[in-house]
């Protein structure tokens, strides 16, 4: 038999029992539209997650200990002379210090100079954070209003304050540019407001941020005394991210020179390297989103068993049709391909559907995110979309072709060894 009789006696027998036919190819359709459908997925949050932290996999961040090493000598406090000195390394682009601490923070306070109009006086437990200029840039975050203070007022010490959202909605209210150049009190001092920093999760939205030199004298004050040089932690941008080994490596040896640090275990300071880490993330997202579309593969193997069980009832149901066949000459090899070409052919259309389907979704999909403008108007998938490419495809589309034709296979075996004078007396 040529293969266009084949198939075309394989179609007219698919047709003669349809609801069949449909409810066999529904495993595999649904089979192949969830493995297309998650990789796609899988491969959007993967390169979402990629994007996001690729800003940061050249950032160092330095921290002090808090406590000595036991019999080691008394920990030292990271200074500006710490800050300076790591500043001269070669692979070092960028430093930004940081004096962090927790306060209550006020709204509804005036002076001379400044006023107030929201009239209610709105507490807020927040963080305050003391840093450099150049902090959006390091810490890669933006502003949804207002502007992020100079590098002169930095050195000024200027008593200005960029809000995070969460501190910014509950002093000021949902509306980010209400908070512009109004006041807030921070242990008795007043910051003019000129900034609102976009949302960067919760944890990192209850924050003020001012100039260094403005946190030291005017939020902790006396607390600073003499240690009014001392950094909570300093964060690096290496020159690239080839370069964080070897920066790190200087920062190591600048820091236990200046701390007169003999040997390794007595430092009393930490090094964190944020590529590493990420490497470690991403690679955890990508065995995640690779197993994911595995899992989904395993309705395709139910879909294949529910193949081998159609068949089988087929060639039972059709045994004197086999048999009528052989006695008027047909071949054990037409027959084993008859039922092979009908598994193949039934994979072969719950394929194309599974394949339409989860195209159909992924498009969909594309346009609610378009409309809706992303998942998120910031964090880390605020750029996730679906990624629809060939070889998720070709790949589901394939696996369904070999199901169709191993679970054909038996059952057409068991078709073509029928004997003709057996097959005409089945009841």
């Amino acid at each position: 038999m040529i293969l266009r009789d084949v198939l075309a006696i394989a179609w007219a027998s698919l047709r003669s029992y349809r609801l069949r036919s449909i409810l066999t190819m529904l495993g595999l359709v649904i089979g192949v539209a969830a493995v297309i459908f998650l990789t796609s997925l899988g491969q959007g949050v993967s390169g979402a997650v990629n994007t996001a932290v690729e800003p940061v996999a050249n950032s160092i961040t330095v921290v002090p200990k808090l406590a000595p090493v036991p019999g080691g000598p008394p920990a030292r406090p990271l200074t500006d002379g710490d800050v300076a000195a790591i500043g001269r390394i070669p692979q070092v682009a960028e430093l930004v210090p940081s004096v962090t601490g927790a306060t209550t923070g006020a709204a509804g306070q005036t002076n001379r100079a400044m006023t107030v109009t929201t009239p209610n006086v709105q507490f807020l437990s927040a963080q305050i954070d003391g840093t450099s200029a150049n902090y959006l840039a390091a810490q890669q975050r933006t502003l949804v209003a207002g502007r992020f203070f100079t590098p002169d007022e930095d050195r000024a010490g200027a008593k200005v304050a960029v809000l995070g959202t969460m501190a910014d909605r509950t002093l000021f209210g949902p509306d980010p540019h209400a908070a512009l150049n109004h006041v807030v009190r921070v242990n008795n001092s007043l910051f003019k407001v000129i900034g609102v920093l976009q949302s960067y999760g919760a944890a990192n939205d209850s924050v003020l941020i001012m100039p260094l030199k403005a946190v030291r004298a005017g939020v902790y004050g006396a607390n600073f005394g003499a240690g009014a040089d001392q950094v909570s932690h300093l964060t690096v941008k290496a020159t690239s991210t080839s370069a964080v080994s070897a920066a790190e490596t200087a920062i190591y040896q600048v820091l236990r020179e200046r701390h007169h640090v003999i040997e390794p275990r007595y430092d009393d300071f930490q090094v964190q390297d944020l590529g590493s880490r990420v490497k470690t993330f991403t690679g955890l997202i990508t065995l995640v989103t690779n197993a994911v579309p595995a899992v989904a593969a395993i309705s395709l193997l139910v879909g294949g068993i529910g193949v081998l069980n159609i068949m089988l009832v087929s060639v039972t149901d059709r045994t004197r049709e086999i048999g009528t066949r052989k006695a008027v000459g047909a071949r054990d090899s037409a027959i084993l391909s008859q039922f092979i070409m009908e598994a193949i052919t039934l994979a072969a259309l719950g394929g194309l559907i599974g394949v339409a389907v989860s195209v159909a979704g992924i498009v969909a999909l594309e346009q609610a995110l378009a409309a809706a403008g992303g998942v998120a108007a910031s964090g880390p998938l605020s750029s996730f979309h679906p990624v629809l490419s060939i070889w998720p495809i070709a790949g589901a589309f394939g696996i369904c072709l070999t199901i169709g034709l191993v679970a054909g296979s038996y059952p057409a075996w068991r078709a073509a060894r029928l004997k003709p004078v057996e097959a005409l007396r089945f009841e």
